[in-house]
């Protein structure tokens, strides 16, 4: 079983569980705190209250209330940007840095890449005439957990929240996401929305889990290479060189021995089917 989770202080979150009723039947199996909660295919659905990004350990609390237990967790959310685009985008959560948005200092959190890429994969599939951006994002914010998260998000403004059609692409992903069986990748340098990494993950065979972009590079020492591997079980690392500079580069280069990471050029990948 997974979970997905929802949150009532969120309208994208609150579409994507609509959108979700109508196309699936939901068993009803009790209260979580305030709110009734529901299971379907191999899902429990479970709304909070509380905002998403600092429900730290909500995953031990469900599991600790309910006596039940999950793999994975797809977090439904709204996305934000100050630039207004649209988007559609998965991503893995954690902190390069301090934890300014839930989360613990320099933690990143558990991801099952090949589950977040076929995320991304279905989502481009279904919404490909959409008038929105999907792509991966890099990782960021909390919370902090102990279960393989990503989350799923409709950004950026009231609008794009509220779009039935938006909602309901992201529901029918949700219902029809299938794992990849790729290689598995971190990647490092680009921008926030990943734009190389998600076209990589489009056409070639490779699932990418956690990424930090060029404004996080800074960051990345041996203890974060580490999490960065062991917390998507990568054996790859995938930079946007152009991104970074020589000495950047170098310096993160000199440590993948001690990550038992090895460097990859795209061009040697396999292109998807």
């Amino acid at each position: 079983m997974d979970l997905i989770l929802f949150s009532n202080d969120d309208d994208a979150s609150l579409n994507i569980l609509n959108n979700l009723k109508n196309l699936v039947n939901f068993e009803y199996l009790g209260k979580f705190e305030n709110n009734e909660y529901y299971k379907f295919n191999k899902f429990y659905v479970i709304i909070i209250d509380q905002e998403k990004v600092r429900a730290e350990n909500i995953d031990i609390k469900i599991k600790n209330s309910l006596s039940i237990n999950f793999e994975n967790i797809i977090v439904a959310s709204k996305h934000r940007s100050e630039s207004g685009m649209r988007s559609l985008t998965v991503h893995p959560i954690g902190n390069f840095g301090r934890a300014d948005l839930g989360g613990k200092d320099k933690t990143l959190v558990s991801v099952n890449a090949n589950y977040m890429t076929g995320a991304l994969l279905k989502l481009n599939e279904i919404g490909k005439d959409i008038n929105y951006n999907i792509s991966y994002e890099a990782t960021h914010h909390g919370p902090y957990l102990s279960t393989p998260t990503f989350f799923i998000e409709i950004g950026s403004n009231y609008e794009e929240w509220n779009d039935q059609n938006s909602g309901k692409i992201i529901a029918e992903t949700i219902i029809k996401t299938e794992k990849t069986n790729d290689e598995i990748a971190i990647g490092i340098g680009g921008g926030h929305y990943t734009p190389r990494f998600t076209k990589l993950a489009l056409t070639k065979k490779i699932s990418f889990g956690h990424m930090a972009p060029k404004y996080a590079a800074e960051k990345i020492d041996l203890e974060m290479l580490l999490q960065m591997k062991e917390k998507c079980n990568a054996k790859y690392l995938i930079m946007e060189k152009k991104d970074l500079s020589g000495k950047e580069r170098k310096r993160i280069e000199d440590l993948l021995d001690q990550a038992g990471l090895e460097l990859i050029d795209s061009d040697s990948l396999p292109d998807r089917p």
